[in-house]
Parts: structure tokens; C-alpha cells; sequence
């Protein structure tokens, strides 16, 4: 764990392997999972329209089961939107959430 979702809009001026692979390495740095966990796949919309007139976003989704601390959520964000802003040209709207999942319901084989 953690399953790692990246959304961004289409046509987005970058390698998208690249981005995949920035922000796995992002999330195995933060030393928080053990790397054998982690799970990172990428989904292109084909449009959207975003309020704030930027033309192009990277939204990251991090779901991780419970159990990390609130100072550990924050770092984490902060260090792959910090990959983000470096990986990507200004005018990208970025964001990055962690999702607690409930253990309790969560299932997997």
C-alpha cells in the first residue's frame, strides 16, 4: 500500500512515462512504504474545463490505509507536489490529496 492515482488533462506537455515514474519515485522516497507496496498508475481524461483559465492539471491521489500520522500525510503531498512544481511547467494546475482508506473494508487478494 499505497494505491497512487494521477489524473491530468489531455494533451499534457510532458512524457507521461515520465511523470508516472517522478511521481512513484517521489512516493518511495518519502521512506513511509515499503517499495514492494506501491502502486501507481496514470489516467488521461479526454476533456475538461477547469475554473481558474489553465488549460492543463495533474491531480494525484495517494490511498494508503490508516495508520500514518497527520505530519506524514503533509509531508508526503508536500514532496510530490514539490516533484510536481519541478517536473512541470508553470500554468499546470496542480494538486496532490492522501485518502485514508478504512481497513475495515478494504479488501484485496
Amino acid at each position: 500500500m499505497p494505491h497512487i492515482i494521477i489524473e491530468h488533462s489531455p494533451n499534457l506537455n510532458i512524457c507521461t512515462s515520465e511523470l508516472l515514474t517522478s511521481v512513484h519515485q517521489s512516493v518511495v522516497d518519502s521512506t513511509l512504504f515499503d517499495i514492494t507496496t506501491i502502486k501507481t498508475r496514470l489516467i488521461a481524461y479526454q476533456a475538461c474545463l477547469l475554473g481558474d483559465g489553465k488549460e492543463h492539471f495533474v491531480h494525484v491521489q495517494i490511498h494508503l490505509l490508516e495508520g500514518r500520522t497527520q505530519s506524514q500525510k503533509q509531508m508526503l503531498s508536500e514532496r510530490v507536489l514539490s516533484m510536481l512544481q519541478n517536473l512541470l511547467p508553470d500554468g499546470v494546475s496542480l494538486s496532490v490529496h492522501p485518502y485514508d482508506l478504512d481497513p475495515t473494508i478494504y479488501r484485496k487478494n
